[in-house]
């Protein structure tokens, strides 16, 4: 996936959520996860994102925590 269809997909799940939100992005080269992170940390109702723990994905899944 790009990232410009990560936002979309990203953008109605944001939508649809009300809990914290696993974005499974995987390892690969980075540039999906820098793409991921780059879009939540400038949208408004992202409070808090993180890699999530290595037993889970670690680097590979992005944790989003909403307000």
């Amino acid at each position: 996936m790009r990232v410009s269809e990560a936002e979309t997909v990203i953008e109605a799940a944001i939508a649809q959520s009300s809990g914290p939100l696993w974005l499974v992005h995987g390892h690969g080269t980075g540039k999906l996860r820098r793409g991921v992170q780059a879009y939540l940390k400038e949208h408004p109702q992202v409070k808090h994102f993180e890699a999530a723990e290595p037993i889970e994905g670690g680097k590979g899944v992005t944790v989003v925590t909403l307000l």
